[in-house]
């Protein structure tokens, strides 16, 4: 059952969605063979590297290492989760559903219900009472900081007053307990029995899950006092490192721009947003980590970091570059001059001045360099040495070798030095030791894009022999007793293909006389090895004759011989310097042995 859904219904969805059909909606398909190829949805490329093969009803992109079937291509194209394509997909496909819960994860189902339903209760409470008599204080506040009306209507700011009662019995009215509000961090409960609301006096930011639903809430203080801003406590559905504020609204417009502008606070959200930034999101009132990171990842490849123009900010900056660089995603850093904030920035300086800084936001290295120059007086040669020694590390972190050499260039006319003194500090400080070893290129599309993917662009001719011998076995299954009978998999090392090939074998026995396919392999699968599926499939069928499937055995026992004649040399090594000539001589003969048996398969 997956995500509380039979497999029949899956099956069914998937039987009944025509996955060239779908993914054409979102690409341009041509037919080669008996398979689509097209330009990959999920990078930039400009040779074709997306292959669809409706027979088995998988996708895979050799620039990016992208596969999958028809449910892994709506969640990751339109950035939804599994339930929610199945919604999708069932719909299109005219197939009713019914979840199969169990009694343990329907009632989980049940409290995470709940607890949205008072939120959304709690909010639409803070959303009346900014609007009547107790809420006039904030909402003149609100006034005084610019917030439009449309603004407070879109983002549903509210207040809650200094008194919890009216709150307790508004959710009361709808059905709520106390212990209910306790959970959900909106009512206090004290040792001594005495209850008290987490939001007194406060203005009311309510935060959103990406699907539009209230999971919390932050609160900013109207009086003076400590926290000025306080947010939810931990809950089911509250996580302060998994959400961002402003992520629900702001989704349409950083699929449409391909970018997102992050900022440091709600106030900072809703003043970019009201001026024709909807892009914009923030952390909640917490240091920018690496969940937030993945979350943005899932949207966009390119962030605009706009955080405030103080000591706090720019450090804050420079956490979150690191984060963003860890995350494989692009990261520019907008300049705020002569004001704190971007609120302050908007309000001095107007929209248009803000759009251009957002424009002319700087990548990483002109950034550091912008800021390194603070500290140091360039004027003095040292100082320009520890400047770059600074540097260095970012250059190192560059994946392209043309754009570290663009860097170096402008590094030089920065600092009025030359590019070859700049690359001799460079490579001394980096050493530049190389390991070699002997590798067969791979000329697959990625490699031919310059793409940098999860799999090494290189592949040892070990690894190349079993996967040759997986994707064998996945255009024929049927022949995965005849293998197992020939070949030893224990020789199979790569785990993945050893797991394809044995999830394979039992696939086949528990089948009977009903035939199995590729696509059977990969619904089994788990993760990783649905990677591998989805890659080796992608090509033409593979035709099998008795011939083919001798070469394709006696590949793999032949890089195991090899692989094994390297680990013994090894030891040679070894055994030479414990001065063990008994064992050198023995090792002698057993690779004596194996070089017999490699030239008689070559």
């Amino acid at each position: 059952m997956a995500g509380g859904f039979s497999e029949d219904i899956i099956e069914e969805i998937r039987a009944k969605v025509d996955l060239a059909e779908l993914i054409g909606e979102y690409v341009h398909l041509r037919k080669q063979g008996n398979r689509f190829v097209g330009l990959c949805p999920f990078h930039s490329e400009k040779t074709p590297s997306f292959h669809v093969t409706p027979e088995n009803g998988l996708f895979y992109c050799f620039g990016c290492g992208t596969g999958g079937d028809v449910f892994s291509f709506v969640m990751k194209q339109e950035h939804l989760d599994f339930p929610q394509t199945v919604e999708k997909l069932a719909q299109r496909a005219g197939v009713t559903l019914q979840r199969d819960l169990s009694p343990g994860q329907q009632k989980n189902l049940d409290q995470l219900q709940r607890l949205r339903e008072l939120n959304r209760e709690a909010a639409y409470y803070f959303y009346q009472t900014l609007r009547a008599e107790p809420g006039k204080d904030a909402l003149a506040y609100l006034g005084r900081r610019q917030v439009k009306q449309s603004s407070l209507t879109e983002f549903a700011l509210g207040y809650a007053p200094p008194s919890y009662n009216e709150l307790y019995d508004h959710l009361v009215s709808k059905g709520f307990t106390l212990e209910e509000m306790v959970e959900a961090g909106l009512l206090l409960l004290r040792d001594n029995g005495a209850v008290m609301g987490r939001f007194r006096d406060r203005i009311i930011f309510p935060i959103t899950d990406t699907r539009g639903r209230v999971v919390g809430f932050g609160g900013r203080l109207l009086a003076q006092g400590e926290p000025k801003y306080l947010n939810s406590q931990e809950t089911k559905v509250f996580n302060k490192r998994g959400l961002l504020y402003g992520l629900h609204l702001a989704l349409p417009e950083i699929r449409k721009l391909g970018r997102v502008v992050l900022v440091e606070g709600y106030l900072d959200v809703i003043a970019l947003y009201q001026a024709g930034f909807k892009n914009v999101v923030a952390s909640l009132g917490t240091a920018f980590s690496q969940e937030h990171a993945v979350l943005l990842k899932r949207y966009t490849r390119e962030v605009v970091i706009l955080f405030d123009n103080d000591e706090a900010g720019i450090k804050a900056t420079e956490r979150a570059i690191d984060i963003f660089r860890d995350q494989g995603i692009k990261v520019k850093m907008a300049a705020l001059p002569e004001a704190k904030d971007p609120d302050d920035f908007i309000k001095d300086h107007g929209e248009i001045a803000l759009q251009k800084e957002i424009d002319r936001a700087k990548t990483i290295i002109p950034y550091r360099l912008e800021q390194l120059k603070k500290r140091y007086t360039l004027e003095n040669p040292s100082s320009k040495i520890d400047l770059l020694q600074e540097l260095f590390p970012d250059l190192a972190k560059l994946t392209s070798q043309v754009e570290r050499h663009e860097y170096i260039r402008y590094l030089a006319q920065e600092l009025k030095l030359s590019e070859a003194a700049i690359w001799d500090d460079y490579r001394r400080k980096q050493g530049e030791l190389r390991v070699k070893q002997q590798y067969v290129k791979d000329k697959s599309p990625e490699k031919r894009n310059n793409i940098k993917v999860n799999v090494n662009s290189f592949r040892d001719p070990y690894q190349k022999a079993q996967e040759g011998l997986v994707r064998l076995i996945l255009n024929h299954p049927e022949l995965v007793l005849k293998i197992e009978n020939k070949l030893n998999l224990e020789i199979i090392l790569d785990e993945t293909c050893k797991g394809v090939l044995t999830l394979t074998g039992e696939l086949f026995r528990s089948a009977g006389d009903e035939p199995i396919t590729a696509t059977d392999i990969y619904h089994h699968a788990p993760g990783e090895a649905k990677d591998l599926i989805a890659k080796l499939t992608a090509g033409d069928s593979l035709p099998v004759t008795e011939q083919i499937l001798a070469d394709v055995l006696n590949g793999v026992q032949l890089q195991h011989w090899l692989y094994l004649v390297e680990l013994k040399q090894k030891s040679i090594r070894e055994a030479e310097e414990a001065k063990d000539f008994l064992k050198v001589q023995n090792i002698l003969q057993e690779i004596d042995d194996l070089q017999r048996k490699i030239h008689s398969l070559r």
